[in-house]
């Protein structure tokens, strides 16, 4: 029965970000780079299928760093993640959900997966097109689409892990804070803090390498190795994948804890 609740749980909520303008107006947004690209690339002299890939991984990787997980990606999923729980608790529906026979891990991780569903349509829909344009580009066909959708879904697992940590740390400050808008600025406070305030502090080497920008350099260099320019990124793909891991898991776990101590009385 729980199972079921669960699933149910999760398919409203993802059929809820699908049909609310927020997240269309967050797609649109994350689709300004590809339109970047279509107005802006350079003309095609090389139409290899090694040139196309070179191509992609290059393309793929500035945009990512300078735009898609850049600040403007991090405050919309901070956007998007604070209001999964904050708004259940605020509006008092919490109660109703409590109910059912659900548990409260099911309805933090039910919305916790809903929410990834929502940023994986946000973020695969602009990564997709702007993989097709370019195979078009390259006059690759289904060939290049088949060698490179590999590259493509790397960057969007990069994307996931990244931001998705980033949304569990805003569900946890959301439990604590009870308000979608107390959630977000706090969350974007704290990340604001963590990687503009602290990094100009004298004690640290390298600061820039406390971004999220900065991580996600090093993560992308483990799939992206025909991108040289990723060799900039000092660090090991592996640790910082498992220090988003952690702090993922940890967050979630925080905000569990959270729920569980929280009265949610008429």
């Amino acid at each position: 029965m729980t199972k079921a609740m669960i699933g149910v749980l999760y398919s409203n909520e993802v059929l809820r970000l699908i049909r609310s303008r927020k997240l269309k107006v967050m797609l649109a947004l994350m689709f300004l780079p590809v339109l970047v690209y279509f107005f802006s690339h350079e003309s095609i002299t090389e139409y290899s299928t090694k040139a196309f890939q070179i191509s992609l991984q290059v393309t793929f990787s500035n945009y990512m760093v300078s735009f898609w997980a850049s600040v403007i990606g991090q405050l919309m999923v901070i956007i998007l993640m604070s209001e999964l729980l904050a708004s259940e608790i605020d509006r008092g529906t919490m109660r109703l959900l409590l109910t059912k026979p659900i548990r409260k891990s099911e309805i933090l991780f039910g919305k916790f997966f809903a929410g990834m569903t929502g940023l994986a349509v946000i973020f695969g829909v602009p990564y997709l097109i702007l993989h097709v344009y370019m195979v078009l580009l390259y006059k690759r066909g289904f060939g290049g689409f088949t060698a490179t959708i590999g590259d493509v879904l790397f960057a969007l697992g990069v994307t996931l892990l990244v931001l998705g940590t980033l949304g569990a740390f805003s569900m946890f400050l959301s439990v604590m804070l009870s308000r979608p808008l107390y959630a977000s600025l706090a969350s974007f406070g704290v990340i604001f803090v963590a990687q503009f305030i602290l990094p100009q502090l004298p004690f640290f080497d390298d600061p820039e390498r406390f971004t999220l920008n900065y991580q996600l350099g090093v993560l992308l260099k483990k799939g992206f190795t025909l991108h040289t320019g990723l060799d900039a990124y000092k660090g090991d793909p592996t640790t910082s994948a498992l220090f988003f891991g952690a702090v993922m898991l940890l967050s979630l776990i925080f905000a569990l804890i959270g729920l569980y101590r929280r009265e949610y009385g008429g």
